[in-house]
């Protein structure tokens, strides 16, 4: 699994003495990535670099001032460039030159060698033309970076139970919210739980408030998206896989009164079976 680096490879890091030589580790799959995208956009006289690496303060200068050139060429305003990242294949660290020959962290993080912040800013301004308001072309498609989403290592333990004590049941309300709260008030809830880990809910919810209307129905008018909503799971029993839920609402920070309950939306998996959504609802309560 573990390989002696090649000379190639000892002249590419330059200065740097490699400790793995994880660019030409394979098994299972490549260790780091050796494709990456990088992309610019446009949008009027914004431009916007998005680095699959962490770039340094002076790389992102470096970088932004040759786009910014490049760009200048073309427009008609003078270009705004910003540099976003990481993203897309995600390789660490884009150090300056000097920075790669002296720094421990930063510079030693830098995949690529001493070379990656030229050879970047080199594939950026080498496609610039493209965002031109008057280009009719588009680059050609390069090699993807292979998706190993399906197939990537985890170390982490699997869920083996949920299970709830006797006379309990998943999403009932072990303790119910006080009938009463004064605006500014931290209102909370505790649920009968089960792991999250089953169903990390993705563009869904763990957590919710709903509020009252003047004809009795029940609108959502907060969730995990909201920076007041506190969502707490926390196992009570490890070997029988009992669970609960804890729920704060901080009304001091954009709460208006009225009446209220709150909802908690869980996955359980048994022992033996498929895992089941679940849902619990607290008791009503006034803030005021």
């Amino acid at each position: 699994m573990l390989r002696t680096p090649s000379k190639e490879q000892k002249r590419c890091q330059g200065a740097k003495p490699i400790l793995l030589d994880v660019g030409e580790m394979d098994k299972p799959y490549a260790w780091t990535p050796n494709i990456v995208d990088i992309q610019t956009l446009r949008v009027g006289q914004l431009l916007i670099i998005v680095s699959p690496s962490e770039a340094t303060t002076m790389s992102g200068r470096r970088w932004k001032a040759a786009v910014a050139k490049e760009a200048a060429r073309f427009l008609d305003e003078d270009p705004i460039v910003v540099l976003g990242g990481p993203g897309n294949s995600y390789s660490h660290y884009c150090a300056t030159p000097e920075e790669y020959e002296i720094q421990r962290y930063e510079g030693a993080s830098t995949l690529f060698g001493p070379h990656q912040l030229d050879a970047f800013v080199n594939l950026t301004v080498g496609n610039m033309h493209y965002l031109d308001p008057k280009s009719t072309g588009s680059p050609d498609q390069g090699d993807l970076p292979p998706d190993n989403r399906n197939r990537a290592l985890s170390f982490i333990p699997g869920v083996v139970l949920d299970s709830h004590p006797p006379r309990s049941d998943f999403g009932r309300t072990i303790r119910q919210p006080g009938p009463s709260h004064a605006l500014g008030a931290i209102v909370n809830v505790t649920f009968q739980g089960a792991n999250p880990r089953n169903n990390l809910r993705l563009e869904q919810t763990f957590a919710a408030v709903e509020q009252q209307g003047p004809d009795s129905s029940w609108r959502r008018v907060r969730d995990d998206r909201d920076w007041f909503l506190v969502y707490s799971w926390r196992r009570t029993n490890w070997r029988l896989g009992h669970s609960e839920v804890d729920i704060w609402w901080e009304t001091a920070g954009n709460a208006r009164a009225g009446t209220y309950r709150f909802k908690y939306y869980g996955d359980s998996k048994p022992l033996f079976g498929r895992i089941k959504p679940f849902e619990g609802t607290s008791s009503s309560f006034r803030l005021s």
